[in-house]
């Protein structure tokens, strides 16, 4: 319709009829006493009355009683005057329910009419009732938290704390708003404070932050959390942080953390005293191989220096006959020049067969017996040492005079048995300088803890430490590299490696076969294998072997901790060890590096035990070698 510039009171009634059908909102004509006169719209949807039913009641009959008094107020107002009255209040429904409304009224004090326009407010009413019902819960469990929650606003001042916040911190609610982040966080978390409330500024949220909080008395706690920032039409307005005391959680780590050491301490103690024992019980076995060894060149220079003394005093005699009887000049070279023989042939004697040392040695005494000299019989197998023979002999009857020949002839045999004795306690006090010598490079006595060792001399070492179980039966084959380098590690250490696995792979063999070694350039250090013909290990034991307290030998022979040992020493050089068997074929496989590596902290000491180890095998590490009765 055009404007044409007249009041709605001008329109036809059918016009503002079908106006207020199209509005959402409901109108109504009351008289002044509030009555109902007309009503246009969904009452019955909103009360529960039909237009009958409401012409027939009176408004103040159906407000809600908080809202009576108010209401009536309004009423009156509107009805003395032609100004339009807005205010709210509360219907009660058929059904006893509560409508919220808003009344646009406008008085007719003329006719004592009122002309409403009523919109029913109930569904925003009560989703801000709901909102606040839920604000309220949200608060009431921020507040009942355990946790500190804080709101810090973008100048570090607080917007909001809940109660565990007063509680732990000790500050009142009247001191909150002097207050700032940095008044409660350590100083020394300041700087990561201020960092993380950048990020969160440019969007970022955390789940885990750490600080130190200071309470107002000045201790201190710690405490974890998460943060996050609110953003209102995109602009930063608070950063929302949930902080829970951990200082319970973190006494009780430390507490954990030291019984952890304690129990790490003593497990260490009693594993070093284990591998203590087990390297006890290696020396004893190389002990005993040493003491026999030791005691045959021994006794071997000790029985010389016992014939020795006899055979000087019967060289010491003859030679005073000789003088006595007035022996000549030429004789007494001719001597001479016999006995530095014997001195040189008791070192480098010429071996003869039995069977021709038995027949010259009769030749021998056949000769002094038909010169008289029968008596001299004992000088036979000394003078077949020279070189002697009836024609030797003959030839020197011919330099010597009848009176002088027998008296000679002891002079030079008994001095060949004398030299004879001095080159075999020679050999004897050689052998145990040998053996000792040996025995101070296995042991790397007067060396510094970490040596540029040379595994040659390492193994050649080990086989003489091991010599009396191996020269029985055992052939020994060594397959040195040429090009092998030396490699910085713990002598000592290294040799007790060997060790094991030497006397392992004699184990295995019982005492009878091929024990092959040998050594390689490779990969950065040096590879190692032992290799023995035994009887090989069964299948269900090659992964146990470096296992602590495993072993296959019968109770008393063996603690188990003889490959675990060895285990953990090649570990601590850096190096690995895997084993590969079949019957008649089993072969422990060394890698070393050329240096050492640094220990990391917290690492057991290179060479202990690490008891109840799972990872015995490691990466590329195979199972052990074990044989019933003998291995590990």
């Amino acid at each position: 319709m055009p404007n044409s510039g007249l009041g709605i009171d001008s329109w036809p009634p059918s016009v503002a009829a079908r106006l207020l059908d199209l509005s959402a909102d409901l109108a109504c004509v009351t008289g002044a006493d509030g009555h109902f006169r007309e009503v246009t719209g969904d009452w019955t949807g909103l009360l529960g009355w039909n237009a009958q039913e409401l012409c027939a009641r009176s408004l103040v009959e159906l407000v809600h009683p908080e809202d009576a008094s108010e209401t009536q107020t309004q009423l009156r107002r509107a009805s003395e005057s032609a100004a339009v009255v807005c205010f709210p209040n509360r219907l009660l429904a058929a059904d006893g329910s509560t409508r919220w409304l808003l009344w646009t009224l406008a008085g007719e004090p003329q006719e004592q009419l009122l002309h409403a326009v009523v919109r029913d407010l109930t569904p925003q009413h009560e989703a801000a009732a709901r909102m606040r019902e839920s604000e309220r819960r949200y608060l009431d469990l921020i507040e009942s938290a355990h946790d500190i929650v804080q709101s810090i606003l973008p100048n570090g001042h607080f917007g909001f704390v809940n109660r565990a916040w007063h509680e732990l911190l000790g500050y009142t609610p009247a001191e909150l708003p002097g207050l700032t982040l940095f008044d409660i966080v350590a100083e020394a978390d300041h700087d990561h404070c201020m960092s993380i409330i950048g990020q969160i500024i440019s969007g970022q949220s955390f789940d885990h932050v750490a600080v130190t909080f200071v309470a107002k008395d000045g201790h201190t706690f710690p405490v974890e959390g998460n943060a996050t920032g609110r953003f209102l039409e995109g602009q930063f307005v608070a950063t929302h942080t949930f902080f829970r005391d951990v200082s319970d959680r973190k006494q009780a780590e430390a507490l954990q953390a030291a019984y952890q050491r304690q129990l790490e301490d003593e497990v260490a103690e009693r594993s070093a005293a284990l591998i203590q024992s087990e390297k006890l019980a290696t020396l004893g076995r190389l002990s005993a191989g040493m003491a026999h060894e030791l005691n045959n060149p021994a006794a071997a220079a000790r029985r010389g220096a016992s014939l020795l003394e006899d055979s000087f005093s019967k060289t010491c005699g003859a030679l005073l006959d000789l003088a006595r009887a007035a022996q000549n000049p030429a004789e007494a070279a001719r001597l001479g020049g016999l006995i530095e023989r014997a001195a040189v042939q008791a070192k480098d004697a010429d071996r003869l067969d039995p069977l021709t040392r038995g027949d010259r040695e009769d030749d021998v005494e056949s000769w002094l017996s038909a010169h008289g000299l029968a008596d001299s019989w004992e000088a036979a197998g000394s003078l077949v040492d020279l070189g002697m023979d009836a024609a030797g002999l003959d030839e020197l009857a011919g330099a010597f005079g009848p009176d002088h020949l027998g008296a000679a002839i002891t002079a030079l045999a008994e001095a060949r048995n004398a030299y004879g004795l001095i080159a075999q306690i020679g050999h004897g006090s050689a052998r145990i300088s040998a053996i000792v010598a040996a025995l101070k490079d296995y042991s790397y006595m007067d060396r510094a803890a970490v040596q540029d060792v040379d595994i040659h001399d390492g193994l050649d070492g080990t086989l003489v430490m091991l010599q009396s179980k191996l020269k029985h039966g055992i052939e020994v084959h060594r397959d040195y590299g040429p090009d092998v380098p030396r490699i910085e590690t713990l002598g000592s250490e290294l040799n007790q490696v060997w060790t094991n696995l030497i006397d392992n792979a004699a184990d295995a063999m019982n005492g009878s076969g091929r024990l092959t070694i040998r050594t390689r350039a490779a990969a950065g250090g040096v590879a190692v294998e032992i290799q023995d013909d035994g009887g090989g290990i069964p299948p269900g034991a090659l992964g146990k072997v470096f296992d602590p307290f495993f072993t296959t030998k019968p109770p008393g022979q063996g603690t188990g901790l003889g490959l675990n040992i060895v285990f953990n020493m090649i570990r601590g050089t850096g190096g690995t060890i895997d084993v590969q068997s079949v019957p008649g074929r089993t072969v422990f496989r060394v890698w070393l590096p050329l240096q050492r590596p640094a220990a990391a902290p917290g690492q057991a000491a290179p060479g202990q035990a690490a008891p109840g180890q799972d990872d015995a095998q490691g990466p590329g590490q195979g199972p052990g070698h074990a044989q019933p009765g003998s291995r590990p």
